[in-house]
């Protein structure tokens, strides 16, 4: 019985870390390649800071060059620099400096074309899932032991332990490695600027050996865990044994896990033959150690985590202290916070201050002029506050930087940019060549505009609201391009969510026409056109432009003319506007078409009907009906008349002697008429009305 439960715990067991190691196979080599796309998306803070490394490093070079120069003064005794020779070198390494990223990521192609070698190399043997190396291992024992006892199971299980161990510390050692190379890639400028004395020319230097050091480590992990694979692929397929006849699984392992060692311990051997390579991995395995040690911990109950953490109150207060120190300078210290402490009128800096703070600003005026660009986050330090403290942003700078805060602004030709708490200001002119002045008001700052306007979201997550004026305002406020097909539903739905499954066509300008189960209506959008007169609603886009949404027109029956359609006329009209209870003799239907119909009663009056949604309420007396669609009617009721026409021949009237002769027709006459809803009017181009501030 026991040695059935043990056995079960070492399946387990061996279950366990074979799966294990099958989740992470494959992984590292495609995600650590020799580019720098893990280490930005997973620490973002390194790309931000790379600027702030550059303005260091060129405080350092500028300091290194005066002091060099100062040591002049000295003559022979200090030993001192040529100074011409000084000066130039400085010079190429602030070049350098500038573009030590472009610099390192061309290094890094260099090691692309071995890396990427080794990993096309095709082998069969690789077509393997670690899920069944515990049963080949089963299998290799049962063939030296006649009967896997309780000692064969338990020697199975150290020996898969030992090999998934060392395979978890190879792996850990070849993220250390990528993450090495990366750490030299954002750190590089400081690197740069010990090249422009003798003195600090071997500091330059040995970081050079370095960087070749890491990128051959970087390719040899390609050739390390490939060579593995393969090895428990071939184990797999042969159970070990060689061509031969010799091999067995004891032979395999021990050479897989020597294999394995090797491959941690190659950053040591390259350190032995001269080549400066970062020792890593050394403690990795311990951590894991303690990290499973704090689990089991935890595990074993709260009540002696909670002494240790008793002992230590004064610990966890400075830990507070530290944090708050560490959360303050990254907060204080933004990306390029020199170039937009030079460029910044009024409000509080950003930088540090001192003779570090005055050289920073210096060298940020310097890359502002020549062509730097703010970050979002830095233009944000300044927009985001209220204009006592946020100081103003303008020039060619804000110019190129303000697409880095607003994402749509981003690639327009933009010019005589203003930016200040709460309020930017700038033009716009398109590939139209039309330009617009567009004004833009924080959203927590300011009250929602009266007039036209669209919400729009800055880089830092707030909202704004976006006005604009011009031959090119339209730009601003349309919404998509829509073709009519059923198949832009989810177009539409993202760019109206208030639509309801309706099919939208653009039909010009700032005009869709919406097709639903209802019929078929125009959307007017309201920067274009005034506030229609006629029955609408009002529907706001997603980008919070507001659209005249028209009532759509009422159907009528087609009713048939001439005498012998009367009866057929008078059931149409029954079925359509059941509320009418009057008797009707007749039916006119020929100004259906323009939203309006009449109908005689058997005492020769009639009453006249408008559709609500095209004509204005008539004066005098009137009656509403509704039909059976749901749209309403104007009813006017008429008296019967007799009116005398005059009577004509081939187009000319004829005369009975001097007078026209007449006919006597009985007709309705009716005391008002309602006019007729004109369509909206083009909305005319104003000067932007600024929002009040909010209190």
């Amino acid at each position: 019985m026991l040695d059935w439960i043990f056995e079960g715990i070492v399946t387990w067991i061996s279950s366990v870390v074979s799966d294990m190691m099958d989740a992470v196979s494959g992984l590292f080599l495609q995600a650590l390649g020799t580019d720098m796309t893990a280490m930005e998306e997973y620490f973002p803070f390194v790309s931000k800071a790379f600027t702030v490394m550059q303005y260091t490093a060129w405080a350092l070079l500028f300091l290194i060059t005066v002091w060099q120069l100062f040591r002049v003064f000295g003559g022979p005794v200090t030993e001192a620099e040529n100074p011409w020779v000084l000066l130039g070198r400085s010079a190429l390494f602030a070049f350098l400096i500038g573009y030590a990223k472009p610099i390192f990521l061309l290094t890094l192609k260099i090691a692309t074309a071995p890396y990427t070698a080794l990993m096309d190399i095709q082998m069969t043997a690789e077509d393997f899932t670690f899920a069944g190396i515990e049963q080949a291992l089963q299998n290799g024992l049962t063939s030296l032991i006649a009967t896997i006892s309780v000692v064969g199971l338990l020697l199975l299980t150290i020996l898969e332990i030992a090999l998934g161990w060392n395979y978890f510390k190879l792996l850990l050692e070849t993220v250390e490695r990528y993450i090495v190379v990366g750490v030299l890639c954002y750190t590089s400028p400081l690197a740069f600027s010990m090249g422009a004395s003798k003195a600090s020319t071997p500091v330059f230097r040995s970081w050079c050996r370095m960087v070749g050091s890491q990128l051959l480590l970087l390719v040899m992990n390609v050739w390390f865990l490939r060579g593995f694979s393969t090895s428990v692929g071939q184990y797999i397929g042969t159970g070990g044994a060689l061509s031969n006849g010799n091999g067995n699984v004891f032979l395999w392992l021990f050479c897989a896990v020597a294999f394995l060692k090797t491959a941690q311990k190659f950053d040591s051997y390259l350190a032995a033959m001269g080549l400066n390579v970062a020792q890593t991995g050394s403690g990795m395995g311990m951590e894991l150690l303690m990290a499973a040690r704090v689990i089991t911990g935890v595990a074993g109950g709260a009540r002696s985590a909670g002494s240790v953490f008793r002992g230590g109150s004064a610990a966890t207060g400075t830990g507070a202290a530290a944090s708050g120190f560490a959360a303050g300078f990254a907060n204080r210290f933004k990306g390029n916070s020199y170039v937009r402490d030079a460029v910044v009128d009024g409000g509080t800096r950003m930088g540090a201050g001192g003779t570090i703070g005055f050289v920073g600003r210096a060298f940020g005026g310097m890359a502002a002029r020549n062509g730097a660009t703010l970050t979002g986050e830095s233009i944000s330090s300044v927009a985001s506050r209220t204009p006592n403290v946020s100081g103003s942003i303008g020039g060619d700078i804000a110019n190129r930087s303000l697409g880095n805060y607003m994402p749509h602004m981003k690639g327009m030709n933009l010019s005589d940019t203003q930016i200040t708490g709460g309020h930017i200001s700038t033009k716009a002119i398109g590939a139209d060549g039309k330009e617009t002045a567009v004004e833009m008001f924080n959203a927590s700052q300011f009250e929602k505009p009266d007039g036209p306007h669209a919400v729009v979201n800055a880089s830092d997550g707030s909202q704004w609201y976006q006005m604009a004026s011009g031959s090119g305002a339209g730009a601003f406020y349309d919404a998509p391009v829509f073709s009519g097909n059923s198949a832009e539903a989810a177009q539409v739905a993202a760019a109206f969510p208030d639509a309801d499954g309706a099919t939208l066509r653009t039909v010009g300008d700032g005009v869709i026409e919406a097709s639903s189960d209802g019929g078929v209506s125009r959307w007017y959008n309201s920067a274009y056109y005034d506030e229609p007169d006629a029955p609408h609603s009002t529907i706001q886009a997603a980008n919070g432009v507001e659209w005249y949404a028209m009532q759509q027109h009422a159907e009528t029956p087609p009713f048939e003319a001439g005498d012998a359609a009367d009866g057929y006329n008078r059931a149409q009209f029954q079925s359509f506007m059941p509320g009418y209870e009057q008797p009707v003799t007749s039916v006119d239907g020929s100004g259906r078409m323009d939203g309006h119909f009449e109908v005689r009663h058997e005492n020769g009056s009639g009453t006249m009907f408008y559709d609500t949604a095209q004509y204005a309420p008539p004066r005098g007396d009137y009656q509403v009906y509704e039909d059976v669609h749901g749209s309403q009617w104007y009813a006017v009721h008429g008296e019967a008349a007799v009116e005398r026409k005059p009577v004509y021949e081939n187009g000319k009237p004829v005369y009975d002697g001097d007078n026209v002769r007449t006919v006597s027709t009985e007709t309705v006459r009716y005391k008002s008429t309602p006019s007729r809803y004109g369509e909206p009017k083009s909305r005319n181009q104003t000067e932007i009305k600024s929002p009040r501030r909010r209190r």
